[in-house]
């Protein structure tokens, strides 16, 4: 399935997490806008030829133009180097102490409009990772309230199942096509910063030399070491590894109850056990009796609702015969299809009997969602008849190899409706071999 197209369905109210999937969007949307304006400002105010916009004003200085060479400085707008170095110019006439402090005051000014609401870049890529997390455990909470419902058949747990994990995965995942475009974003503009932050100390050294001839200036001199400076955190993060095992411990315990799920009970007939027509007629309408003999040929279901032929006897009297389903083999390969399609119209006969049995007022064209669904929301253990209901005998030769035995089980366990899932027989036995 395309990942986008599946990002996309999440938004959607059906689903559940859609909540987390619109904050995220929301954050991403502020993040972008974030980026794009510290992006154009900063690239407004470091948008100069340091080289070339330095040497000229140590020219009009040298001539003594100083009042056209702060003019050039003043027309440079917000420019983080020209203001500098426009305000040591200004202040030219002054002591020494009055140069070095104007220029230092000015860049305590344009070096932190550089920095600001950058750290938010930082703080939403962070945040859009914590906001995954937290839909990645509502998304396993949910499959865990899944698999522990005593009422849902093992083919609904496996749908609920799969959805929650897939919730889970879909916030996870977008929080990181979030926080690694900002975290990646930041590092850039973080850089680009400490390169204009060295550009102007470096220039800034360099005009201090021709105001002040007469007065040293030290090579280790920068006119941004009086600002204050973030302490960086140089303890290992353990963030990550942490965020990572919580994800993994409940997405291993989640895969295990797949295979707990996709573990078939099955049933082995007793050797005192009788075959399927054996017993009174009372008992056997009381019973679905359901079963799938496997050949080479195709397949064969015997069942309580099969139909009835009236052929000749001996000595012109009629017999009625119950006719097995036939199924053959589709173009040289077993029908499951086919197989599958007819299991659920006896799950329909049978449900209808058990919930008619009660007076329910369903009609007998109802479909087998319908009954389905009817069947779980009421109480039928009143109902003595096809107690045997989820119950399937599946009958094999031993030529039969076990990968087509799977296949069956798979075909008579469940079904897909255009409205949902629902379960057949999930009770599955075997007689017979198999290879």
């Amino acid at each position: 399935m395309n990942i986008i197209d599946e990002l996309l369905r999440s938004f959607h109210p059906s689903q559940d997490g859609y909540i987390f999937m619109w904050v995220l969007a929301s954050l991403a949307v502020c993040a972008l806008i974030l980026i794009m304006e510290r992006w154009l400002d900063i690239q407004r105010r470091t948008n100069v030829d340091a080289e070339g916009f330095s040497e000229s004003i140590k020219k009009l200085i040298a001539e003594k133009k100083n009042d056209e060479a702060y003019s050039i400085c003043h027309a440079a707008g917000k420019r983080a180097l020209p203001r500098i170095l426009g305000a040591g110019i200004k202040n030219i006439d002054e002591s020494s102490e009055m140069i070095m402090g104007a220029m230092e005051e000015e860049s305590l000014h344009i070096i932190p409009m550089l920095e600001r609401r950058l750290n938010y870049v930082l703080m939403l890529g962070n945040v859009s990772t914590l906001l995954g997390l937290m839909g990645t455990i509502y998304g396993l909470i949910l499959s865990f309230a899944a698999v522990a419902r005593p009422d849902v058949n093992p083919v609904e747990k496996s749908s609920l199942l799969a959805a929650g994990i897939s919730t889970a995965m879909n916030t996870t995942l977008f929080g990181l096509i979030i926080s690694v475009p900002c975290i990646f974003l930041y590092s850039i503009l973080r850089s680009k910063i400490d390169i204009a932050v060295h550009v102007i100390d470096r220039y800034s050294t360099s005009m201090l030399r021709v105001l002040l001839p007469t007065r040293s200036v030290s090579k280790n001199y920068c006119v941004s070491s009086k600002r204050v400076k973030e302490e960086v955190d140089t303890e290992p993060n353990i963030a990550p590894m942490m965020n990572l095992m919580v994800i993994l411990i409940p997405l291993l315990l989640s895969s295990a109850e797949f295979i707990k799920i996709g573990a078939i009970e099955l049933k082995l007939p007793e050797a005192s056990q009788g075959g399927g027509d054996a017993g009174s007629d009372a008992n056997e309408k009381a019973k679905l009796n359901l079963g799938i003999v496997v050949t080479e040929k195709g397949f064969n279901l015997y069942h309580y609702f099969k139909e009835t032929d009236t052929t000749s006897g001996e000595e012109d009297s009629t017999v009625n015969v119950k006719k097995d389903i036939e199924i053959p083999l589709k173009d040289g390969k077993y029908d499951y299809e086919a197989l599958n399609s007819q299991l659920a119209e006896i799950k329909r006969k049978v449900l209808f009997e058990i919930i008619k049995s009660a007076n329910s007022g369903l009609k007998e064209n109802a479909t087998l969602l319908q009954l389905f669904t009817h069947y779980n929301k009421n109480d039928y253990s009143q109902v003595e008849a096809f107690l045997d209901h989820e119950d399937v005998k599946i009958v094999a030769d031993e030529t039969i190899k076990y990968e087509i035995i799977v296949a069956v089980m798979d075909a008579a366990r469940g079904t897909k409706t255009p409205n949902g899932n629902v379960g057949l027989f999930p009770n599955v036995s075997l007689a017979g071999g198999m290879i």
